[in-house]
């Protein structure tokens, strides 16, 4: 096995071919199942095959995670909570429901704008896990915009 490597691929072969417990992170941006157009999947399935296959993915996934391994899942409001829903089942602990926000949207001609996606972030023990939180902390509006530091209030609730 090939440590520090990104595979690109059908993930339910390549996971097959990985060995259980040997993945410390695992980031995955399945389709969204919403009808983009890819060049080579179709992202129109019928819901049952869709959450199917996501199942099949997701257990493959939680193979190989080691036990102190993250996992973030990107998704779109569609099946977000579905997903949560089979993590959890999958014995995974939630840290965070992120909801990522950008301004290039997938236009839509029925219903507002997709200007964001949904990071489920788990991780396999609650109590064992690597956050690397000064790697990807950015200042907060606190800071830039009030000059207060991260701990300060900026006004009093009643």
């Amino acid at each position: 096995m090939t440590f520090n490597q990104v595979l690109i691929g059908d993930c339910l072969e390549h996971l097959a071919g990985l060995p259980e417990g040997c993945v410390d992170l695992a980031f995955a941006d399945p389709p969204f199942n919403i009808g983009y157009e890819y060049d080579v999947y179709h992202d129109r399935r019928g819901r049952e095959e869709y959450l199917a296959w996501t199942e099949r993915w997701l257990a493959a996934v939680r193979r190989v995670l080691s036990p102190s391994a993250s996992f973030f899942v990107a998704i779109g409001d569609e099946y977000a909570a579905e997903l949560k829903v089979r993590l959890d089942a999958l014995g995974l602990t939630m840290r965070n429901w992120i909801v990522w926000h950008y301004t290039f949207g997938v236009s839509c001609k029925l219903k507002f704008n997709r200007s964001h996606a949904h990071i489920l972030y788990y991780v396999v023990d609650p109590k064992s896990f690597t956050f690397n939180a000064d790697a990807i902390r950015v200042p907060s509006a606190r800071q830039t915009t009030y000059g207060r530091s991260p701990g300060q209030s900026v006004g009093q609730i009643a």
